[in-house]
């Protein structure tokens, strides 16, 4: 069975019409952030990192918020070196940094605390460059979605976050 994600029925607002961009729930707050669909089947949003422009993948099947290292360097973003690796894409152990006092938006929307951490996403950059999609600096995983109560509406490409994180 296939069901559109939806908020709980509570919290849903009535259906836009054709004419009308959705609405975010007027009883919650939720804001809808504008998603865009790509060749490779993620979707992007804008955003912003420390107030640098960024392209933003949503992905509900990384754990944690990350950006990639090379971008985070040039940009000269305070990092703290994690003790720990990450896992990358295919199991690769990769070293990460903290993100010293992230500051990320999606769509306009702010995450404040939002934990970002990064990483070398190089590998992920080349799959996507070769499919011919723009590649993101940013990849918001489940630690964000998560705290945010994010709603992922496929019908309008459409992700909505609750006003302030659970």
């Amino acid at each position: 069975m296939i069901v559109d994600a939806l908020p709980p029925p509570a919290l849903q607002a009535p259906a836009p019409t054709q004419a009308e961009s959705p609405a975010a729930p007027q009883t919650t707050g939720f804001r809808p952030i504008a998603l865009r669909p790509s060749a490779a089947g993620h979707f992007h949003a804008s955003g912003t990192l420390n107030g640098q422009p960024v392209e933003i993948i949503i992905d509900t099947g990384a754990s944690a918020t990350v950006v990639d290292r090379t971008w985070a360097d040039a940009q000269k973003l305070p990092l703290v070196p994690l003790s720990q690796t990450a896992g990358g894409v295919g199991g690769a152990a990769l070293t990460a940094a903290r993100v010293d006092n992230a500051q990320l938006s999606v769509g306009g929307v702010a995450l404040p605390g939002a934990a970002v951490v990064a990483i070398d996403l190089g590998s992920v950059i080349g799959q996507l460059r070769a499919a011919g999609v723009t590649p993101p600096q940013v990849v918001i995983g489940t630690n964000v979605l998560k705290r945010w109560r994010a709603v992922i509406d496929y019908a309008t490409n459409t992700l909505w976050l609750a006003p302030t994180p659970a």
